[in-house]
């Protein structure tokens, strides 16, 4: 299992200097999915610490989302990361992006399938994922933080 999550987090880190990721490869994580998904499954509220350290996600301060389609100058301009370049974007068959930042620095960028999750700004550890619904569609609100 740990061999698999090198390998994820590899993929999402692309090419790295001293000034941080100067390509993020977005991938899929079934494991955090999961563990969002036990979210509206259970009806309980989590916080995102809880939900990212049993997918697996460590060494992270801040979580962005963006719906898609995004383009790369909003990405980079929202996170203030000039200058990324943002491989595997999703298109239409994904909710949106999730993207796990550790002081300033891109460490994880997922493509989010479902369960949908809506948050403005940016939400840390200690912000709350509870079961919420729009237009009878079930999602995921994630407490902000700021912006």
């Amino acid at each position: 299992m740990r061999t698999g999550f090198a390998l994820a987090v590899a993929a999402a880190l692309g090419v790295s200097g001293c000034s941080g990721a100067t390509s993020v490869s977005v991938v899929d994580d079934p494991q955090l999915e999961a563990e969002f998904e036990s979210v509206l499954v259970s009806g309980q509220s989590r916080t995102l610490g809880e939900v990212a350290a049993a997918a697996g996600v460590e060494s992270w301060d801040r979580m962005y989302y963006f719906r898609v389609p995004v383009l790369m100058s909003e990405l980079n301009r929202v996170m203030h990361t000039p200058g990324v370049t943002w491989r595997n974007m999703p298109g239409s068959d994904a909710e949106g992006l999730i993207v796990f930042v550790s002081e300033g620095q891109i460490v994880r960028a997922v493509a989010d399938r479902e369960p949908p999750l809506y948050l403005s700004g940016f939400a840390t550890s200690d912000s709350y994922v509870t079961p919420d619904e729009l237009a009878g569609m079930p999602r995921l609100a994630v407490e902000s933080r700021g912006r």
